[in-house]
């Protein structure tokens, strides 16, 4: 169940267009909706959310994002991911998702861990 969120954020670092595609494809189902903190509005479907990964790899060359953690219940994930380049980290992210039929049909991210002020 929770195969579709590596999918998901292994397609951040493909730098084959075709590639992330597939992979995007393979990991979201119709009307994904994604919210992101760095995007200035909510992304909704495939392209559109193909599009702003597609800027993530052309202004990140080498950049890459992983799972490091990943917690579910009832059909929704909780996911702790590392964003890194040349072996680096970078930071890490806190992102929720809702699944329908074993695929994410909602990613809602924060940046960091959400360290009390």
């Amino acid at each position: 169940m929770t195969t579709c969120i590596h999918t998901f954020f292994e397609a951040w670092g493909v730098t084959s267009p075709e590639l992330r595609a597939e992979k995007t494809a393979a990991a979201i189902g119709p009307n994904f909706y994604y919210s992101d903190p760095n995007a200035v509005e909510p992304i909704r479907g495939q392209e559109a959310y193909l599009d702003y990964i597609a800027q993530f790899s052309a202004m990140m060359p080498g950049a890459s994002a992983r799972v490091l953690s990943v917690s579910q219940h009832h059909g929704h994930l909780r996911a702790t991911v590392e964003f890194a380049k040349d072996g680096k980290r970078m930071m890490l992210g806190q992102y929720f998702a809702d699944l329908t039929d074993g695929k994410l049909c909602r990613v809602i991210g924060f940046t960091g861990m959400g360290e009390p002020d």
